[in-house]
């Protein structure tokens, strides 16, 4: 399941409103800047009830990971990146880390 050979990761806990958007307007400027890249989202048990989703999953460069291991935090990127061979080289932000 690779996506490419260069790509970012996004790792995304959404607490309240503000972390909502953090992590959105951090994925906007990604995709504004680099949109030849792919961007995979991993999705740390984010709080539903903030959750203002704005973005289609099925787009070609953007996919969502829910993590099947909530809580762990910063070592999600590198986890998924080797589970699923997700990219050669990849840019790691934390949802908050603003470009």
């Amino acid at each position: 399941m690779s996506f490419g050979k260069v790509g970012f990761i996004i790792l995304r806990h959404v607490t309240n409103d503000i972390t909502n958007f953090y992590w959105k307007y951090n994925l906007s400027k990604i995709m504004e800047y680099y949109p030849e890249y792919n961007i995979v989202i991993i999705d740390d048990n984010s709080n539903k009830k903030y959750m203002k989703e704005i973005y289609d999953y099925k787009q070609k460069n953007l996919i969502l990971i829910e993590s099947e291991y909530p809580g762990r935090g910063e070592l999600l990127p590198y986890y998924y990146l080797l589970k699923y061979e997700l990219f050669n080289t990849a840019i790691i932000l934390h949802d908050s880390a603003l470009i």
